[in-house]
């Protein structure tokens, strides 16, 4: 009788904690995106990291030195509080981060940007689903931790579009993906660039 209710209790305890993994890892490597996200993926694979599936996956990339930590203001940028990402990069995402903060500094005479999301675990991603139907249920290369969003109605730490900033915002980002350095996805939903960093 013990043994049989020991089974049981084990039985639902397994069903219980299956239950609470939100993703399936291997049927999301095997999904199909489109061509232009594609890019994206591929670009996030070259930094030879795996996906990261939670907090002690970042910690184990952390120690390595394959992520670092993301001050929350910098020259042209402040990060906003993040509820579904880590403020943690791969150390290229980071300067570029940087570089396109100061840039939009320079050219708008002192305006300063807002970054919305940056690395996101797999746990991150089934908490945002639950807040957010358009959250990805597959793989998004914030997941890599070398892509990060900024907004394009947020500058100057005030909620308004300025179709002023957001042309320049727009042009810094352009000139980065022609050297090769980012590509770069303007979603509409959101009201942010996505922003992926190339190895």
């Amino acid at each position: 009788m013990k043994k049989a209710i020991l089974f049981l209790l084990t039985m639902m305890s397994g069903s219980f904690i299956s239950a609470q993994k939100c993703y399936d890892l291997n049927g999301m490597m095997k999904m199909k995106y489109h061509p232009v996200y594609e890019k994206h993926l591929q670009a996030s694979r070259k930094f030879n990291m795996k996906v990261l599936k939670n907090s002690t996956s970042i910690a184990s990339y952390k120690k390595q030195g394959k992520l670092i930590t993301v001050k929350t203001l910098g020259k042209g940028y402040r990060i906003q509080k993040l509820n579904f990402s880590k403020p943690v990069l791969v150390p290229r995402a980071q300067t570029v981060l940087k570089e396109i903060a100061k840039n939009f500094s320079a050219r708008s005479k002192g305006s300063t940007l807002t970054y919305t999301s940056l690395t996101r675990t797999l746990e991150d991603q089934c908490r945002l689903r639950k807040v957010n139907p358009n959250a990805s249920a597959g793989l998004s290369s914030h997941n890599y931790g070398n892509s990060f969003d900024v907004s394009y109605v947020r500058f100057n730490d005030r909620l308004a579009a300025n179709a002023r900033l957001d042309k320049i915002l727009e042009n810094v980002l352009k000139d980065l993906e022609k050297q090769g350095k980012i590509y770069y996805i303007k979603e509409k939903q959101q009201n942010c660039y996505h922003i992926t960093v190339r190895a």
